[in-house]
This record gives structure tokens, C-alpha cells and sequence, in this order.
């Protein structure tokens, strides 16, 4: 005599081969049911952590909106507050540093024939010098060393 199973739509040979292989199936089922609701649990899980990690990306966002926006409030009063403390310095500076330039170029159109002027104040030391003829002659002189040397190169060659 077969056996039928009307769970497998399987025919079986023995009774104790059908009970078996239902067993076997509803076992199978069973575990495939668990790992189901387990991959179900788990995702609202992952799920749920991504909803508080959302969460506190937009809590940092605006604490660091607000964070910049106070920083930058203090960072901008710090630099008035600089720059307001520099102005007359800075005016006297640039007033002194007009002045010299005018006086500089007043000098040296006074002196086109040449000058040599060492101005000092303190460690500061800066030595002017304008000789156009010796310079033309320190020019000349140093090109004629130069194409002496390299006649003497190509006569050595």
C-alpha cells in the first residue's frame, strides 16, 4: 500500500517514511518562520538606529549652525575691535610713509648726477646710491669681461 501526503503532494511507500518526511518539512518551515521574524527584528533594529543616527546628525547640524553663527559674532568684534585699535597708528604710519616717499623722490631729483646716502636709525641701516655714469661703466666693463672669457673659451676649444 502508498501513502500520500497531501502536505508534500509526495507519495510515500511506508506510514513511518511519510510521518518522517512531514516532520522533516514542518521542522524546515519552522526555522525558515524564525529567520524570518529574526531578519524582521533585526532590520527594525538597523532601522531604528538609522532613525536616531538621522536624529543626532540634525541636532549636531544645528549646534554647529549656531556654534558658527556665535563664533563668528566673536571672531567679528575681535577684529573691530583690532583694527579700531590700530587706526591712529595706522594713520600716523601711512602719513610718515607719504612723507618719506615725497622727500625720497624730492632728493634724488635734487641729485641726477649721483648720490650715496646711508640713512640710519637704530639697527635699521639703508645705504642709497645713484652714480649713472659708474654704473654704465661697471655694466660696459662686465660685458667685456664676459666676451673675453668666452673668446678665450672658443680660442682654447
Amino acid at each position: 500500500m502508498k501513502y500520500y501526503s497531501e502536505k508534500l503532494d509526495k507519495v510515500f511507500d511506508t506510514e513511518a517514511e511519510l510521518t518522517t518526511a512531514e516532520e522533516a518539512d514542518a521542522k524546515a518551515k519552522a526555522e525558515k518562520e524564525e529567520a524570518k521574524a529574526l531578519v524582521k527584528k533585526e532590520s527594525e533594529e538597523v532601522q531604528e538606529a538609522f532613525k536616531a543616527r538621522n536624529a543626532a546628525r540634525r541636532d549636531y547640524n544645528e549646534k554647529l549652525v549656531a556654534s558658527r553663527k556665535a563664533y563668528n559674532e566673536v571672531l567679528k568684534k575681535a577684529k573691530e575691535e583690532f583694527e579700531s585699535s590700530l587706526k591712529e597708528s595706522t594713520e600716523a604710519l601711512n602719513s610718515a610713509e607719504t612723507e618719506y616717499d615725497e622727500k625720497l623722490r624730492a632728493f634724488q631729483k635734487a641729485h641726477p648726477e649721483g648720490y650715496r646716502i646711508c640713512l640710519k636709525d637704530g639697527d635699521n641701516v639703508v645705504t642709497l646710491t645713484s652714480n649713472p655714469i659708474e654704473y654704465s661703466r661697471s655694466l660696459s666693463a662686465d660685458l667685456d669681461d664676459m666676451l673675453s672669457m668666452f673668446s678665450d673659451l672658443l680660442r682654447r676649444w
